[in-house]
């Protein structure tokens, strides 16, 4: 499955603000939750802080991708986020985060969501990649930034 058949230029947000984690995962939770008109948000959220609290998504770099599976909904869905002052999210180089990419997917579709989330880690190496999306102009540049990397760098 490729990044450009589940994100879409409507689910990115490009100027997050944000006191902290909580703050942010709980914004884009709920962003997600309505752009995709998917109920009980208090569950999705609840699966997205308990992922979270089993060990930070803060992958590096400024990056992090919270996700969480869930048996109430019937495919991936991911959107994406920029906030630009960053937010402490433990990552492993202990850098803020200011690029997001939270996704839900089906309990049963675990395959899918490692294939996601190793295409994301793959692009997010590229540092011409990362600083393209930190500095992209509108959520239209972000997202061809991104499916640029995808098509460029993973096959």
């Amino acid at each position: 499955m490729k990044i450009q058949e589940v994100l879409e230029k409507k689910g990115i947000l490009i100027d997050l603000k944000a006191r902290d984690k909580t703050d942010l995962l709980s914004q884009m939770g709920r962003f997600l939750a309505s752009l995709y008109d998917l109920k009980n948000i208090d569950l999705i959220l609840q699966k997205i802080f308990d992922r979270e609290a089993q060990m930070s998504t803060g992958i590096g770099y400024g990056i992090a991708i919270p996700h969480a599976r869930l048996d109430t909904i019937d495919k991936v869905y991911m959107i994406a986020g920029r906030c630009v002052q960053g937010v402490d999210f433990g990552a492993i180089d202990e850098l803020p985060v200011n690029i997001i990419f939270l996704m839900l997917s089906p309990t049963n579709t675990a395959a899918q969501l490692t294939g996601i989330l190793s295409k994301l880690s793959k692009i997010m190496s590229y540092e011409e990649i990362r600083n393209n999306l930190a500095n992209a102009a509108n959520a239209e540049t972000f997202f061809n930034t991104l499916i640029e990397g995808e098509n460029k760098y993973v096959s």
